[in-house]
């Protein structure tokens, strides 16, 4: 027998004395009065068992062999020497083995499982049988994780050669998706073993969380997640009060695309949870770029929190859905990631693995081998190397490097959301005005790309949400414009226009203007800052320029912007179109008479072409450019790249200071490209001027689609 403790006094020399030590966290004293005990009966197999136990949490799992490692084996053995019909002890011993490196020691892991399942089979210890069965579904899924996931050669006969380290990302996707197919149910035996050993210990143990969570994740091996969530339905009814039993619902809800259910499961879950528990979801700095991450971990409690608000505001596909999709997908990563590469015989958790990292940040490859990863999109591979037996994965060759730079191109990824993934941009335009009192009237307009949203859908009535949303700058939500209406799929026009109107004081906001189809599960999002300056002198002072489809006053006497038709336009125009400006002056001077006289200048000014759809051209073309406005203007001058026309007005005075104006421009032979519209008033009275300005897109390209 290996060395025995210094004895430790007689009174102590009893299990319930040793366990008392050990009660006072005496761990040393302990050791010494269980050996105490085993000097007078080295038969004793509890005492073995407790004082290997004892050994085997000294030892750091993973590491060179120690004496407390040592110690522990031989106190294991013993215990299953002198009483080798326990299944607890057997159990000891393959938890020893589980933790090794060296796969000669943890080949033998699955017999000594075997042994404790039937010497508790024997003796009707069914709480034994539960754990060993469970320690061998744990076995079979880690050697599915090994062998599992095979490809081979298309061509028969033919070796599998991957791409070198120089092959370039189509080489690799080529080898990937053309040049190997995947063996046809591959590791099909291990996950049924696994199933079925867990399926035994449910029936022992029906709130086995441990269990449930490998039984969910070998249910999603098999695409069956409708099991899964049926599965987690049942776990949460029978043990509402467990914030891992919530939050592995959470998971099954996300994986069936239940996303509203999926959030208030894990609100569930964290209402209970520890904090110790809840730790990881609040842990921002897995999906940040490494400094960052650093910058976040130093921040006080109430700094991270701000920032965990804000930046899934921020994150979040559409805040019309009333549902953070990114965010609830962001947590069932997280329990996915500690369900299936969690360790405790060698005390790690699944979201410190490498496999875990990558997917917390990246979710489910699109391609998954047993040795590789591959994201189409982003154009990421990853490799690693699994050994037999084992669930912790490492990065193989220069992959902890390529995984290094692809947190600098995209830190994080949520591509795997079906609303995310068809997520298109609505491009926006916003224009001040002055509003009520100190307040500005912010008409915000966008065009939504309904034809590509519907894309093809023959529905008559498809229910559409559209809205323009303000928060300030830590995502708290002060203004909401929200409309719904009814469309019919294939729509005709690309992009569809609505506008909306908020009032806000001047300030720095975050703007959303999103479009929602529910039944489709398809959206669109323009976001963007936007600096809210006060419209103040002194002199004349102008709004923003609005542009238009159309612009037209009600009636003769209208004054202000809201008194005129305006046909939205976000500022993308087709060749050819009629352009509509509005705006609005302040402040004009008036003479003693009460009337005012201004000076207008519109410049048009060429900043860029696009030289796909046309080419260089010269003066005689830019004049025609604005032929279009009318002789009455007058067309005063043309330079190398830009126009301009100016005419003079006289105008009464208002009671408000306030007086819009409008224009229709008509640029009919421009070629596709972007234009910068200036207006400028000079007031003729005091001779100050004011500008306003924006910039223009002709072309006939779509809108690209953005998204995420």
């Amino acid at each position: 027998m290996v060395g025995i403790a210094t004895a430790a006094p007689a009174a102590a020399q009893t299990l319930a004395a040793a366990d008392s030590l050990l009660a006072r966290y005496d761990t040393s004293a302990a050791i010494a009065a269980y050996e105490s005990r085993l000097k007078r009966n080295l038969k004793d197999a509890e005492a073995h068992y407790r004082v290997g136990r004892l050994y085997l949490a000294r030892h750091v799992a993973g590491t060179a062999l120690s004496p407390d490692r040592r110690q522990a084996e031989a106190h294991f053995r013993y215990a299953t020497r002198f009483q080798p019909d326990s299944a607890k002890y057997w159990l000891a011993l393959a938890d020893l083995f589980r933790s090794e490196d060296l796969l000669t020691v943890r080949v033998q892991v699955r017999g000594l499982l075997d042994r404790a399942r039937k010497e508790a089979e024997k003796s009707g210890d069914q709480t034994h049988r539960a754990d060993a069965l469970y320690r061998q579904a744990r076995a079979d899924w880690n050697t599915f994780a090994t062998f599992g996931r095979r490809y081979r050669n298309r061509e028969a006969g033919s070796s599998l050669t991957p791409p070198g380290r120089d092959a370039t990302w189509k080489e690799i996707e080529q080898y990937f998706s053309e040049r190997i197919v995947p063996v046809p149910d591959a590791g099909a035996e291990y996950l049924g073993g696994a199933e079925q050993a867990l399926r035994a210990v449910l029936g022992v143990r029906p709130l086995d969380l441990d269990a449930v969570g490998l039984l969910v994740l070998v249910f999603g091996e098999g695409g069956r997640w409708d099991e899964a969530a049926a599965l987690t339905r049942r776990l949460v009814r029978q043990a509402p009060d467990s914030g891992r039993a919530w939050a592995l619902h959470g998971l099954t809800m996300a994986r069936i695309h239940s996303w509203s259910e999926a959030s208030a499961a894990f609100r569930a879950a964290f209402a209970v949870m520890s904090e110790a528990e809840r730790a990881p979801f609040a842990n921002l700095g897995q999906i940040m770029r490494e400094a960052d991450r650093i910058r976040f971990a130093q921040m006080g409690q109430g700094g991270r929190e701000r920032l965990d608000s804000l930046y899934w505001w921020v994150a979040r596909p559409l805040a019309l859905s009333e549902t953070n999709e990114v965010q609830a997908e962001f947590y069932a990563r997280i329990v996915y990631a500690q369900h299936r590469w969690t360790d405790p015989w060698r005390g790690y958790r699944g979201i410190e693995t490498d496999m875990g990292t990558v997917f917390v940040r990246y979710g489910p490859p699109d391609l998954e081998t047993s040795s590789s990863w591959l994201y189409f999109k982003p154009q990421f591979v990853f490799s690693f190397s699994l050994a037999a037996g084992f669930s912790r994965a490492h990065f193989a060759g220069e992959s902890q490097w390529h995984f290094r730079q692809a947190q600098l191109r995209s830190p994080a990824r949520f591509d795997n959301i079906p609303l995310v993934r068809t997520l298109d941009t609505v491009l926006v335009q916003t224009a001040r005005f002055r509003g009520p009192g100190d307040s500005l009237a912010l008409m915000v307009v966008g065009a939504i790309p309904l034809r590509r949203m519907t894309d093809s859908v023959a529905v008559r009535d498809l229910p559409l949400r559209t809205g323009a949303l303000l928060t300030d700058d830590g995502g708290r939500e002060l203004r909401r414009d929200r409309s719904d209406e009814t469309v019919t799929g294939t729509q005709v026009r690309e992009l569809q226009y609505r506008s909306w109107r908020l009032t806000v004081a001047p300030g720095s906001y975050l703007l959303r203007v999103e479009a929602h189809l529910s039944t489709l599960d398809r959206g669109a999002r323009g976001m963007q800052t936007v600096a809210v300056a006060p419209l103040e002198g002194p002199g004349p002072v102008l709004s923003d320029l609005l542009v238009a489809q159309r612009v037209a006053p009600r009636d003769s006497a209208a004054t202000r912007w809201d008194q005129f038709f305006i046909e939205p336009n976000a500022g993308r125009f087709a060749p050819g179109e009629p352009i509509g400006l509005l705006w609005e002056m302040y402040d004009l001077t008036p003479d003693s008479t009460g009337t005012t006289h201004y000076e207008v200048g519109l410049w048009i000014t060429v900043e860029a072409l696009d030289r796909t759809e046309s080419r260089l051209f010269g003066s005689k073309t830019l004049a025609e450019i604005v032929g279009g406005v009318g002789d009455a203007l007058g067309l005063t001058a043309v330079y190398d790249d830009r126009v301009s026309l100016g005419y003079q007005q006289e105008r009464p005075a208002t009671p408000d200071g306030a007086r819009a104006e409008h224009l229709m421009v008509d640029l009919q032979n421009a070629p596709p490209g972007r234009y910068l519209i200036e207006i400028i008033v000079r007031d003729l009275l005091t001779g100050q001027e004011a500008t306003t300005s924006r910039t223009i897109t002709i072309g006939t390209e779509p809108v690209l689609r953005g998204g995420f």
